[in-house]
């Protein structure tokens, strides 16, 4: 199968941006109009469940169809390393929701609403630029490799 592997997982990677960033758009917008237990639960799951798949698949299916394919001198870790921003702004997302679940109503003396909006607002603003990057530079690089196969 080779490198074919590893054009169907870019494609279905660069696809799964469109649907992300679309889901992105609804939760920002519902954080901002509808702020409640049930938005903050959908924003937790959207990034444990669906965000840390991709990033899994990213990581880890994408790298062995790369090794499969003879492909070794890519570095992965640089793709990686946008994942553990996103997930340290997670952590910290996480860690407000929970407080404001907890019935506390301020972090470090302001409103703790709205530092879960901003929080959420700087995750999905990384996570956009991250695909960006993705899309621009690394999955361009990537299929490079099968081009220069033929020169």
């Amino acid at each position: 199968m080779g490198f074919e592997k590893v054009k169907q997982i870019l494609n279905k990677l660069a696809e799964e941006h469109v649907v992300f960033l679309k889901k992105v758009e609804k939760l920002e917008e519902r954080l901002e109009n509808q702020f409640s237990n049930e938005v903050l639960d959908e924003v937790m799951d959207f990034i444990k469940k669906d965000v840390a798949e991709h990033a899994r698949i990213e990581e880890e299916d994408l790298d062995q169809a790369l090794q499969e394919a003879g492909i070794t001198d890519f570095d992965i870790e640089a793709l990686n390393f946008g994942h553990r921003t996103l997930d340290e702004i997670a952590e910290h997302l996480e860690y407000l929701i929970n407080l404001y679940k907890k019935g506390e109503r301020e972090y470090r003396g302001r409103d703790i609403k709205k530092e879960i909006i901003k929080t959420a607002k700087e995750f999905f603003s990384t996570l956009k630029d991250h695909f960006t990057e993705e899309e621009d530079f690394f999955f361009p690089d990537i299929l490079k490799y099968d081009i220069e196969r033929f020169e």
